[in-house]
This record gives structure tokens, sequence and C-alpha cells, in this order.
């Protein structure tokens, strides 16, 4: 199996991220075929977003793993996002701020789904850790990521929600994996969901 790794940045990599990303390539390298993409491509994130699943497909990955570059995450995260061979499947982590909010859109909860015991099925989820089949974007339409504005240049809706939004109407399932523990986003904090 050949699996993407994208991380787009515009700015400085969190040296958390670097060290995630290195325990986690050293962890599953003997068992996979990892593509290694840093885009610095265009000028925002949908673009960096969009250059990698273009070169994850010109590469023949089976995968692409989005990662931020502010995430840090346990070295086993592929592998346990690719155990569960599902179209889109992400973990549960906060948004940069104070009091903290997970970066999903379902029916319940932040509270119920840190309870959840088993992947389970939500609206949107945040790209800081989101593995995605590469076969996915030959059925939607392309740009597969953007931002929609509000009136006054204000973002209304972000990349993550725009591709979300994309899979759903594709009828293309997503899906949050709550075991995968130990996510943080960095910022001035790190910002944590447990």
């Amino acid at each position: 199996m050949k699996i993407c790794i994208g991380i787009p940045t515009n700015r400085q990599f969190r040296p958390q991220t670097v060290q995630a990303l290195t325990r986690m390539v050293a962890f599953s390298a003997k068992k996979h075929e990892l593509f290694i993409i840093v885009p610095t491509e265009g000028y925002n994130t949908a673009e960096n977003r969009n250059y990698t699943v273009a070169q994850a497909i010109k590469n023949g990955c089976d995968y692409i793993l989005f990662s931020d570059d502010d995430m840090s995450y346990p070295e086993d995260s592929l592998d346990r996002l690719l155990s569960h061979d599902k179209d889109a499947i992400g973990v549960l982590y906060s948004v940069r701020r104070r009091p903290p909010a997970l970066v999903i859109e379902y029916d319940g909860t932040d509270e119920q789904a840190l309870e959840e015991t088993e992947i389970f099925k939500c609206k949107a989820i945040g790209t800081g850790l989101l593995l995605v089949k590469t076969s996915v974007f030959s059925k939607i339409k392309s740009p597969f990521f953007g931002y929609q504005w509000h009136e006054n240049g204000m973002v209304k809706v972000s990349t993550d929600w725009f591709m979300c939004e994309k899979l759903q109407d594709a009828g293309i399932e997503i899906w949050a994996d709550p075991m995968i523990k130990d996510v943080k986003h960095h910022g001035d904090y790190a910002y944590e969901t447990h």
C-alpha cells in the first residue's frame, strides 16, 4: 500500500509536529510505502491540499493522510486509521482556543464524542489528521478544497468543511476515531481534548 502524507504549510512547522511525523514515519515505513509531500504552492491551505491530491494521484497513492503543521499525534495513528478501511476517517482534536471545542460536526456533544469507544459517522471532521482513500477524489468535483466567504470577507466555510460537504453530497461516509488519544493542536498552548 502506498500512502501520501501531505502537510500543507505557509508558515513554520511546530517542533511537536516534526517530532510526531518523524515517529509516525519510523513506525509505519516498514509496513507501507510512504510518499511525503510538504506543498508550499499557492497562497492558502486549500491550494496546498489540492496540490497534495494531484501529486498523490500522479504518484499512484492509495491513501492520503492529511496532517496540519501544528498537530501532534501518536506514532501508530496512521496504522490505526488504516485498520478501519474507511473512505474518510479522522481523529478528535480541539480548535486552538479556550474553551476547547472539537473540530467535528455530528449529532452529539463534544463530551459524547470523547466518551465513544467505537468509530462513528459524522457530517464533517477537521483535516488536522485525516485519512482519505485517493479513489474518493474521482467521485467528487475539483477543486476538492476551497473556501466559502461571507460578504465582509471573513471565512464562512473552511477547507475542511468545504471538502466534507462534497463528500456528503457524493454519498461518501465520513468517520471519526475517538480511540486515538493524545492528539494535540499546538498554538500558544497544546490544545488537548482529554
